[in-house]
């Protein structure tokens, strides 16, 4: 571009504080600056373009959609931009319209198989949608799938995808917006009808049980034993039931198709304390099945060398850190996290080459001290995604992010979180949960006394069960019992 115009090319940017003197081209990638950093980057251009370039020649799908979703976000700030145009961005674009026209599509009826305790089930985020017993399935046609895939593609909402729909109506990203967007990335989808083509599951989620080695506070028994039977000692009743030993059959998995296309994603409970985890690992290994998208939802407690070394086999791994606040918080909220343990082992599987990620929920916990791990990502994990997903599990909103007492508290930190660089990843949720919280409280955030006192009491049982003072961790949120008089 710069020869045809008689223009320099000035080269690579890679330093996201770089300010261009000279008139002329210069280029850059989402690999070569970290997340987020771009608007204050793209402010100082006259355009930013996104270069045409093949997609069998781009090193992996993702930085092909972080590059579109980079674009459209400084397209939506006002900054000049070209990119809509481009061949190389495939059926991004349409599929990017649909799941916001139509307010049911979503792709995961078309990629996702997923087991609950003998039966399948449509998605993990809402309640269960079941397609009937587990049983062999012609992927392309089977009759419960594709009843549920006729539906969307109508428009017809689902009870089931009430947690999506509920986001939306907050102006937050869904998950299947947002897992829409990254499976039609991977898997060059360009159109509704590529979606036929599929001819098995691209993407298994597995779930061994509930058992796991923390109790984290906005937890319910069926992810953690040890919730379970701090709930019935103290007797806390939940509308979540309990998930038995037998919630994913591993063998559903066909270990000789995985390729790169597919993704494995097991969660928990935590899935490293379970000895099957480490068998599928075996097996995939001595199969030299290994090159497959390997996605691991992770508390970050447990990590030897014998792990390390299995690990190291992989070559697609994925660590997703649930971190959930800044030093004490976390270990307040995730009770038996060690905050130093967890940063050290994200720190060392980093080294070891893999593909860290941070997810962190935000809650009525931490909605008044985000900043300060926002912060401590921006500094320590400047190139790892950060992701949010909005805590839904407990009755009554008690713990909900938009149930804390302290509006002005909320607000002067999450101005301080809108000027981290974390904020403008491309992370599910994270910009527009963050967006939402703003607006909410900003705009008065009214107290609700009864899901205040609901809150105290089920915190004050915790603490008291664990030797704890919420006081001691989050004054912010202690603060908050004056109003209940």
């Amino acid at each position: 571009m710069a020869l045809e115009q008689g223009i320099t090319n000035h080269g690579l940017v890679n330093d996201p504080t770089f300010i261009p003197k000279l008139e002329g081209y210069y280029h850059t990638t989402t690999v070569d600056l970290p997340p987020g950093s771009y608007f204050n980057l793209g402010k100082r251009f006259d355009k930013v373009i996104l270069l045409d370039q093949p997609c069998k020649e781009w090193t992996h799908w993702k930085i092909l959609l972080t590059s579109y979703k980079t674009l459209k976000m400084l397209e939506s700030k006002g900054i000049s931009t070209e990119f809509r145009n481009n061949e190389n961005v495939g059926g991004i674009p349409f599929f990017d319209d649909l799941v916001r026209s139509n307010p049911s599509f979503c792709i995961y009826p078309w990629v996702l198989m997923l087991e609950d305790e003998g039966e399948f089930v449509a998605c993990p985020k809402s309640a269960p949608n079941k397609l009937g017993k587990v049983r062999t399935v012609d992927w392309q046609s089977d009759p419960y799938y594709e009843n549920l895939r006729s539906k969307m593609l109508r428009g017809e909402k689902i009870d089931s995808c009430w947690h999506c729909y509920y986001q939306e109506e907050k102006k937050i990203e869904s998950t299947r917006q947002f897992e829409t967007l990254d499976w039609v990335a991977k898997l060059d989808i360009k159109s509704l009808e590529d979606l036929n083509k599929l001819r098995a599951p691209s993407y298994y989620e597995i779930r061994f049980g509930n058992t796991c080695n923390l109790a984290c506070r906005m937890c319910i028994p069926d992810h953690s034993h040890l919730i379970e039977n701090e709930f019935k000692e103290l007797k806390i009743t939940h509308i979540g039931k309990r998930y038995n030993n037998n919630y994913s059959d591993i063998n559903r998995v066909n270990i000789e198709e995985l390729d790169s296309n597919t993704r494995v994603y097991f969660t928990g409970g935590e899935p490293t304390v379970f000895p099957e985890f480490y068998t599928f690992m075996q097996r995939c290994i001595d199969a030299g099945k290994t090159d497959f998208d390997f996605c691991l939802g992770y508390n970050g407690q447990k990590l030897s060398n014998k792990m390390i070394d299995m690990f190291s086999h992989f070559s697609n791994m994925n660590f997703s850190f649930s971190i959930d606040g800044y030093g004490k918080i976390n270990d307040y909220i995730r009770s038996y996290s060690d905050w130093d343990t967890v940063i050290r082992n994200a720190k060392t599987l980093r080294t070891e080459g893999h593909t860290i990620s941070l997810e962190t929920i935000p809650s009525i916990y931490n909605a008044a001290n985000l900043h300060l791990l926002f912060e401590f990502f921006d500094q320590e994990f400047p190139n790892s995604v950060q992701f949010l997903q909005i805590e839904q599990q407990h009755p009554n909103g008690m713990l909900s992010v938009f149930a804390h007492p302290d509006p002005d508290a909320c607000v002067r930190s999450l101005e301080r979180v809108k000027k981290t660089n974390k904020y403008l990843t491309d992370g599910r949720g994270t910009q527009s949960i963050i967006d939402s919280m703003y607006d909410h409280y900003a705009n008065g955030g009214q107290i609700d006394l009864e899901k205040l006192r609901l809150f105290f009491e089920f915190n004050d049982k915790l603490d008291q069960k664990r030797g704890t003072k919420l006081v001691d961790y989050i004054p912010e949120l202690e603060a908050g019992r004056k109003f209940l008089g």
